[in-house]
């Protein structure tokens, strides 16, 4: 009796474990180099491009362990027909069984996007696209299109094209979506003929469905196009943007001193020269200004200011910011409870906190070091050192306190070409000099980029936005034809470059509904500048749509698969 019920107990311990493997996603073997790759499918059955379909289910094969919640949420069936089904899966292979037949005489695409992820979190690098026809006959329309970040210009994977066959209806889900893949490639493969019309998503939700409300959504340079048998339609690229009209705040303010506060901020901030903080009390009157010192080293959203004067305890304060900014231009607005003041001496240590040599000064450039408080010990001007060559100077005359920072400027309008220079800063904190050996860029040094837009309309003005990688130069000009930017340091640089169609002096994207088609824009990374040369930039913007012949070879190449044992 005893081994009977033994035996029984150890059959039910096996079914529990057996069940368990059998819904849980698999664990690749540890050990051995790290795995960076993403998965791939390698078999499907049926193979893609079968006819005269008439099944329930479909296989897909990988070449590794995915993550199976990953591959549920990024399976489509397309065009979209309303169709459900369900997933299942074994080891590597993942199945999607279809909850009623498929229509007759008609081209499906089981489509599995970027974001299917393996075990480690790899995703794969493109989509993969399984086509079945019901019937005799499978489609083989092609549409193809590029997008691109218009800040960066670089491409990003899993963005998502929704595609309409007339009528078009943006209230309803679009018959088929595709994402980018990491060269920010889309692929509609297997379209039958008709009228189609494409737009870029920001599908926040996932639900095929373009929401105006509270979704991006931007189109391609013609409203819609038609589609032969046997014809690819390649859309070009679209620069897609997200703008941010979301307003920077000051969520909260703390007084470290009578004259010492720290703002916390929504996010990021900039600030021009001269901006300020009115301190008002709660009656509107002016007290006194805040000025801007630093951000936080640890936290970018954490900016120290000083008062003129000293806040009192005795009254309450609020702020008024002037001068202030995110990256997108969203000007600082206050988000906090009025404060009370402090009669907390400030103990405040002075030290060096920055310099702006960055990846060099011009010629007349001053060198300007920013302190953490404003500068009150004579020290800073005192026992300043500059080294221009071999001469040493202890008395600089054109050195000057602007509250926190020290501004040290050339004595000949320009610092002198062939000279090494080095400054050696006062650190009353650690109470000892700071060594700064600038680079500084001069005439021989520089270099230009000269600008040509091939198909650009020499009637539309064009602007340009030349900035270095560390963003310290900046060129915000106007154009026609083409364009020479001189006295550039031999660094990299990125060009932006639109026509100004509508005149308002901003680029615009376009309009989906109703349909205004984006402004012509270019964008190039990386530009290279050497000492005394010229770089030769030609830009183009991208051309309209093109409709062409769909080559022999497939849409989709399959993988290379290594040999071995792919179960």
């Amino acid at each position: 009796m005893y081994f009977r019920l033994s035996e029984k107990f150890l059959l039910l311990i096996a079914m529990v474990t057996l069940f368990a493997m059998s819904c849980a996603t698999p664990i690749a073997p540890s050990g051995g180099p790290p795995d960076t790759e993403g998965p791939w499918v390698v078999e499907t059955y049926p193979a893609s491009g079968t006819t005269n379909f008439d099944g329930r289910e479909v296989r897909f094969t990988f070449n590794e362990f995915i993550d199976r919640n990953s591959f549920r949420q990024n399976v489509s069936i397309e065009p979209d027909l309303g169709i459900e089904f369900e997933t299942g899966f074994r080891r590597r292979t993942a199945t999607v069984e279809f909850s009623r037949p498929l229509p007759e005489n008609t081209t499906v695409v089981i489509k599995v996007g970027v974001d299917v992820r393996d075990t480690n979190r790899n995703k794969m690098t493109s989509s993969y696209d399984l086509a079945l026809s019901t019937g005799d006959v499978l489609d083989d329309g092609e549409v193809s299109a590029r997008l691109l970040d218009a800040k960066t210009g670089r491409p990003e994977s899993g963005k998502r094209i929704f595609l309409y066959r007339e009528p078009f209806d943006f209230s309803e889900r679009a018959n088929y979506v595709a994402q980018t893949d990491t060269s920010g490639t889309v692929e509609f493969g297997y379209l039958s003929e008709g009228s189609y019309r494409a737009i870029w998503v920001n599908d926040i939700n996932r639900n095929r469905i373009w929401e105006p409300e509270r979704e991006r959504a931007q189109p391609f340079s013609v409203e819609s196009f038609e589609l032969g048998r046997g014809e690819r339609a390649e859309l070009g690229t679209l620069f897609y943007t997200i703008p941010d009209t979301i307003a920077p705040r000051i969520e909260g303010v703390g007084l470290l001193s009578e004259r010492r506060l720290r703002l916390r901020m929504s996010e990021t901030v900039k600030w021009d020269h001269g901006a300020n903080f009115s301190v008002t009390d709660t009656l509107g009157n002016e007290q006194t200004t805040a000025w801007p010192l630093y951000m936080s080293e640890s936290d970018p959203n954490v900016l120290f200011a000083q008062t003129d004067n000293a806040l009192t305890d005795t009254l309450i304060y609020t702020l008024e910011p002037r001068g202030f900014s995110d990256a997108a231009g969203n000007r600082l607005i206050v988000d906090f409870s009025p404060f009370t003041g402090s009669s907390e001496p400030d103990t405040t240590g002075l030290r060096t906190i920055s310099h702006n040599t960055g990846s060099g000064l011009f010629p007349d450039e001053p060198l300007e070091v920013k302190y953490s408080k404003f500068i009150d010990d004579n020290a800073v001007i005192d026992s300043l050192l500059v080294f221009e060559g071999d001469q040493m100077f202890a008395d600089w005359q054109n050195a000057e306190i602007d509250r926190h920072i020290l501004r040290i400027s050339p004595q000949d309008e320009v610092w002198q070409s062939g000279l090494r220079y080095e400054f050696r800063v006062w650190n009353p904190w650690e109470s000892e000099h700071e060594r700064i050996n600038p680079d500084f860029w001069q005439r021989n040094q520089l270099g230009s980029i000269e600008i040509d837009v091939e198909n650009g309309d020499p009637e539309i003005i064009k602007y340009l936005q030349l900035t270095d990688k560390d963003n310290s130069i900046l060129v915000d000009t106007t154009f026609t034809e083409s364009i020479t930017i001189d006295n550039l340091p031999p660094l990299e640089y990125k060009a932006i470059v639109f026509e100004d169609v509508n005149g308002n002096g901003r680029w615009d994207s376009g309009s989906v509904d109703p349909f205004i088609k984006p402004e012509p824009y270019a964008i190039r990374r990386s530009i290279p500048v050497r000492e005394g040369f010229t770089s030769e930039v030609s830009l183009e913007f991208p051309a309209k749509i093109e409709i062409v012949e769909v080559e022999d070879d497939p849409l989709f190449d399959e993988p290379e698969i290594e040999e071995g044992n792919n179960d």
